[in-house]
């Protein structure tokens, strides 16, 4: 009972904050400029330590949001909470300048528990997109000399429940019900650096997003050999129009409020907004592959590929030139002997893996390209399956064009991963 106290009460930590949680600044990249911002495909803290594989991932000791599916997975007597905070600093090149940010947040929380002997749920809350960005451009000299400013914040966040249904000993199939809601904002202000008496003028593009998706996926998972297993998993998401609405603000005025409605006072120009209809906004149509193989319980090697097909997708930002996106991931996990009593470094799982994606933004006609790789530790807590995940992922990221922007980034991950026995008959309490 005393566990199941704790498990509550951390669940009431995690939901409590939400408010605060996702209204960080999850970013400080430039190319959350573009789109919808960065847009989160990451799984777990196991995932994200195996190069963001999941596919094709089954564990009795972790939830895998990257397939609906490996929810069957999990212990049939048993209730799980994750939750994950993680710290990030980022580098930005450009034309022989440079910046750096950091930044501490929380990524997300999940639950995951049994139904019956043949359904699996899990719910959660995590990051759907980020924007956070800011940055200035001087040009011409004297009186001539304009300053332009632009910046972007707001997250859209990703409230989801997820089934996994187990056909046969062999078979999985699962489907998540995502609602994604938030807003982005992107603000621009143009200025005479040099005229104290001449207009400021800004703009301001906000994105109000609220709609819920659908995707889902299927295991196949069999036994090669003794303790040798393999798992193939598909995942798909349909293409859907997405419901939301924009406004584009146009002002002048002399004092900056950048945080409201650009200026104070604000001499408006012009005023546009309106609601989505089903011709202005599509999520794109995805789907996904995913292998792992298992061998001797000790060492897992998993690789992924899915894609997004942007290219094909109405976008209610028409400056922004979008594209299929294509993601690779290859990752493994040891664990010399997780049965080890006294030598704990036996128990503890080594993770690594890498990644690089072909992102859905083109910048001057050249695709922005994420390359990067990571190392994980999962270290058990006592004699339990309860444990904590470290995750280092570092890389960088930009297009091919020469003198472009580029991003290098580090982040460190810290993942609780809460495995209690509930639904044990105790003839003591």
């Amino acid at each position: 009972m005393h566990n199941k106290c704790k498990l509550l009460l951390l669940g009431l930590i995690a939901i409590l904050p939400i408010s605060e949680i996702f209204s960080q600044t999850r970013t400080f990249s430039p190319f959350s400029r573009y789109g919808i911002g960065e847009i989160n495909n990451k799984g777990f803290g196991r995932n994200t330590g195996m190069g963001g594989t999941g596919i094709g991932l089954r564990s009795p000791y972790h939830l895998n949001s990257l397939n609906p599916a490996s929810y069957t997975s999990i212990d049939t007597l048993s209730f799980y909470f994750e939750s994950g905070i993680s710290g990030f600093s980022q580098n930005i090149k450009s034309m022989g300048n440079s910046n750096s940010f950091s930044e501490v947040d929380f990524d997300y929380f999940a639950f995951g528990f049994p139904v019956s002997k043949r359904i699996f749920a899990s719910f959660g809350i995590k990051p759907a997109s980020n924007a956070g960005y800011s940055f200035n451009k001087l040009t011409g000299e004297g009186a001539g000399a304009i300053l332009d400013k632009a910046m972007g914040v707001g997250n859209i966040t990703n409230l989801y429940a997820g089934i996994g249904y187990k056909i046969n000993s062999n078979l999985s199939t699962g489907m998540h019900i995502s609602y994604w809601f938030g807003n982005i904002n992107h603000t621009s202000f143009t200025e005479f650096v040099n005229d104290a008496d001449a207009f400021k003028y800004g703009l301001k593009h906000e994105i109000r997003l609220n709609d819920a998706f659908l995707d889902f996926g299927i295991q196949y998972t069999n036994i090669s050999r003794k303790n040798d297993r393999y798992t193939i998993g598909f995942t798909f998401s349909p293409k859907s129009s997405v419901k939301g609405e924009s406004s584009v603000l146009r002002a002048r005025g002399y004092n900056y409020d950048e945080d409201g409605e650009l200026f104070l006072p604000n001499d408006t120009i012009s005023f546009s907004g309106k609601k989505w209809d089903n011709n202005t906004f599509e999520m794109p149509l995805g789907f996904g592959i995913g292998a792992s193989y298992v061998f001797d319980n000790k060492l897992t090697l998993a690789a992924d590929y899915s894609s997004r097909l942007w290219g094909d997708a109405k976008f209610p930002d028409g400056k922004t030139e979008t594209t299929n996106a294509n993601y690779y991931n290859v990752g493994a996990e040891w664990i010399p002997n997780e049965r080890a009593g006294t030598k704990y470094l036996h128990r503890i799982r080594y993770r690594a893996g890498l990644h690089y994606a072909q992102d859905y933004i083109k910048l001057n006609g050249y695709q922005v390209r994420d390359f990067g790789m990571s190392f994980g530790l999962g270290l058990p807590l006592k004699r339990s399956n309860t444990s904590i995940n470290l995750v280092f992922d570092f890389g960088t990221k930009g297009t091919s064009e020469a003198n472009q922007l580029k991003e290098s980034y580090r982040r460190i991950t810290f993942n609780f991963t809460m495995h209690e026995y509930w639904f044990i008959k105790r003839k003591f309490d």
